[in-house]
């Protein structure tokens, strides 16, 4: 026994032989120079119940007697029910080995008997704020990629936490079942195939998807990066929506509520033009005077059902500052009895423009107006619009509330200004581009866009879809045009989540390190602008701190290391938060970045 890790007599303290020899120690060793732990001061009293200490610690041994015999090798060890499943393997270890070292610590304070202690009962394992998650008990989570880089790190750290783990695992050379624990209920296919991706998504509440493509070939991005995430969240939406049937509901929390489908004959009839003309024109109307009808011949507009049962929206305004608004009022109810726009957060609309800008109007019950404007191209394309971005029609209006909507509608404006005109004007003096101002004037003049349908992006408190995506940073090893090839995949992965209704949460990190997490502060920002790389450890548990954070739900952001800001980008405050294992430092980091981007 090494003398060094004994606890002995402080100095100063002195012993008798007659002591000595009254209470034998049962060792006996040089004294310590380490400072004792626990003193009472010169006059404390010995320990009188010696032979109790004994006791506590060697119940094999009675007083005076011999140690206990070795049990034979072919006696049977007694059984003792053990359940496995309430056994957390890391908490544990780190219990036990606390709890030795600390009867360690009293065993030593025993060879000085001038010294009395308190010695309590120490083999207690303790509930850890570290591994710590509630909603862990009823909780299967999905990961895809359990094999990758963060993959395997956050399987682990889900089983540690309690969570039940299922993994959609790729036989691929070179990676077997073996790199996934046995704890772990593995269902295995390809995230390309819709069938094994059902498979995988029953009884999963939330879906981690860190899943990427092993090459830069267009097939092999298109598989894992874009359709792999389409099939993932198809298949979860499905999931739910069985689920909520089973449950008696006859709604699914991550359905779209249906706003306006022009497929119907329902809302074919209702949507109509409800105004052509200037802002004079709307206040002679709400005025009840008559509009002059040269204005009326100027600025047309009309709303027709296309044959591929679209709203075609279009017209001429030829007034500077003209408007043209189709819409309709709206049912609070839907065909099962659902709230049309109560506890949604947006709107998603399918539209195919001209490259205009139109303008989406929300008016309540009690007559408050609210706009977005949104962007159109050649070509479908989905918008998505949160209540966030509509903004008032007057100063000291009320917040919008979606369960008040009454009426909903899209407008374009002519918005040419004095100010353009008279630049037009100097340019045709100056003999530059008259034709070009011409032609300008007249593409702002006329308008036309399609809209298929309108619905309601339903709300909630945590995110159902955990996405590991990419910041657009240069990487070691993959060229310019490579690595531009794999972020468009990921982008597209990332836009297929984003219209499907599920809460999500995107996470773009820098390029990925294999060394330990925990030790760096990390920068969370939007905009693509991180430039530092990040390990994958932080990068899994930002993922696991996600599942349950209310303030990560439908938002995307960047996250890297911490570094020091460019003088070019002064302007921007990069907020770097140190991994705390106590506290979820997650929420402060996402709480102030923007939704729905």
């Amino acid at each position: 026994m090494n003398s060094q890790c004994l606890r002995g007599r402080a100095p100063g303290h002195s012993s008798t032989a007659s002591r000595s020899s009254r209470r034998p120690a049962p060792f006996r060793a040089p004294p310590c120079r380490l400072p004792p732990v626990r003193s009472a001061g010169d006059d404390d009293p010995e320990p009188q119940n010696f032979e109790a200490l004994r006791e506590k610690f060697f119940r094999n041994e009675a007083p005076g007697a011999s140690p206990a015999p070795a049990p034979k090798p072919d006696a049977p060890a007694p059984e003792a029910p053990l359940d496995l499943n309430a056994i957390n393997p890391y908490e544990l270890g780190r219990q036990a080995r606390a709890a030795f070292n600390d009867v360690w610590e009293q065993l030593s304070r025993v060879t000085s008997p001038t010294r009395s202690f308190i010695i309590d009962d120490v083999l207690e394992v303790e509930s850890d704020a570290e591994f710590t998650a509630p909603q862990a008990a009823y909780t299967t989570v999905l990961v895809v990629g359990a094999t990758g880089r963060v993959g395997r790190v956050l399987v682990r750290k889900l089983l540690l936490r309690g969570y039940k783990v299922k993994a959609l695992f790729r036989n691929r050379t070179g990676v077997g079942k073996d790199a996934i624990p046995d704890a772990v209920e593995v269902v295995e296919g390809d995230v390309g195939d819709m069938s094994t991706c059902q498979r995988a998504v029953q009884g999963v509440n939330k879906v981690i998807f860190c899943a990427a493509a092993r090459s830069t070939l267009t097939a092999d991005l298109f598989r894992v990066e874009d359709r792999g995430v389409s099939n993932m969240v198809k298949a979860m939406q499905d999931e739910m929506y069985r689920r909520a049937m089973r449950s008696g509901s006859k709604f699914s929390q991550a359905a779209k509520r249906e706003v306006a489908d022009f497929s119907q004959r329902f809302h074919q009839a209702r949507w109509d033009v409800t105004f052509v003309g200037t802002p004079e024109d709307a206040a002679a109307e709400a005025e009840g005077r008559r509009r002059e009808e040269a204005y009326g011949r100027l600025n047309t507009a009309e709303a027709v059902i296309t044959d591929d049962n679209n709203l075609l929206f279009e017209g001429n305004l030829m007034s500077r500052g003209a408007i043209a608004e189709v819409g309709a009022r709206l049912t609070a109810l839907l065909p099962g009895g659902e709230h049309r726009t109560a506890g949604t957060e947006g709107l998603v609309l399918r539209v195919r423009g001209d490259g205009h800008s139109y303008l989406c109007i929300l008016e309540t019950t009690e007559g408050h107006r609210y706009g977005a404007r949104f962007p159109t191209r050649e070509g479908y394309l989905h918008v998505r619009l949160p209540y966030a971005a509509f903004r008032v029609e007057y100063q000291g209006q009320p917040p919008l509330d979606p369960a008040k909507l009454a009426s909903i509608g899209i407008r374009y404006e002519n918005r040419r200004t004095s100010a353009s005109a008279a630049a037009a004007a100097a340019r045709a003096a100056k003999g530059l581009a008259a034709a070009g101002a011409a032609d300008a004037a007249a593409r702002d003049a006329k308008f036309s866009v399609e809209v298929d349908w309108i619905k309601a992006v339903p709300g909630g408190s945590e995110p159902d879809f955990v996405l590991v995506s990419c910041a657009g940073q240069s990487r070691p090893g993959i060229e310019a045009a490579e690595l531009r090839k794999v972020i468009e995949a990921k982008r597209r992965g990332e836009e297929n989540l984003r219209l499907s209704g599920l809460g999500y949460t995107i996470i773009r990190p820098g390029t990925l390190l294999d060394e330990p997490g925990g030790y760096r502060a990390l920068v969370f920002d939007q905009g693509d602008r991180i430039t530092e790389s990040i390990a994958a450890a932080d990068v899994a548990d930002i993922c696991l701190r996600a599942l349950h954070e209310p303030e990560g739900r439908n938002k995307t952001f960047d996250v890297c290391y911490e570094y020091q800001a460019d003088e070019d980008n002064a302007m921007y405050e990069l907020v770097a938060h140190v991994p705390d294992k106590k506290n979820n430092y997650l929420r402060a980091a996402v709480a102030s970045l923007a939704k729905n981007t």
